[in-house]
């Protein structure tokens, strides 16, 4: 069994990507209502991990991620003490990301986000961007940390808490 990373083409039908279920609402509803039309309008680029099938053509929708241009304001960011920047801060925001529950805790999460890390420095080598921005489930607070991220306003959980990696730390 083996996986690839390849961006989301919203005219592909993916296998399983109706069973989709990451166990959040949030994501899962957006996956079903909004993932192909935001791609499609152009608000935002996905990525999705698939498991190839036995003929070795990517089949099975296993995961995904959207990401996006973002700007936060230098405020947003005080906790990280920055020093002397600009008041408005480029950066990309990753908007979601989600594994199937049955394929949860093997790894293909952090996978998404080295490919997601990988995205950001080819980016930022073409226009401005000092890092990536997220807002983290509460669940998923933990996970972000461990892969660099700070929290910019502490853990708000059971709300989303925002988070910040700087483009230095990931290259």
């Amino acid at each position: 069994m083996s996986f690839v990373i390849a961006r989301f083409d919203p005219a592909v039908k993916y296998a399983g990507f109706n069973q989709f279920d990451c166990q959040l609402h949030p994501v899962n509803k957006f996956v079903k209502n909004s993932l192909k039309k935001q791609v499609k309008q152009g608000l935002s680029v996905a990525y999705v991990l698939l498991e190839e099938g036995e003929n070795g053509s990517p089949d099975r929708f296993v995961g995904f991620y959207t990401i996006a241009s973002h700007a936060i304001a230098l405020s947003a960011l005080s906790v990280m003490q920055l020093g002397s920047l600009p008041k408005i801060i480029p950066c990309i925001r990753l908007i979601m990301l989600g594994i199937h529950c049955g394929d949860a805790k093997k790894g293909y999460g952090s996978q998404l986000m080295n490919h997601a890390f990988d995205v950001v420095k080819t980016n930022a080598q073409n226009i401005g961007c000092y890092g990536l921005y997220l807002d983290a489930d509460a669940g998923a607070v933990a996970f972000y940390q461990k892969l660099g991220f700070v929290l910019l306003e502490g853990d708000r959980s059971p709300s989303s808490s925002p988070m910040f990696i700087a483009l230095s730390a990931i290259l």
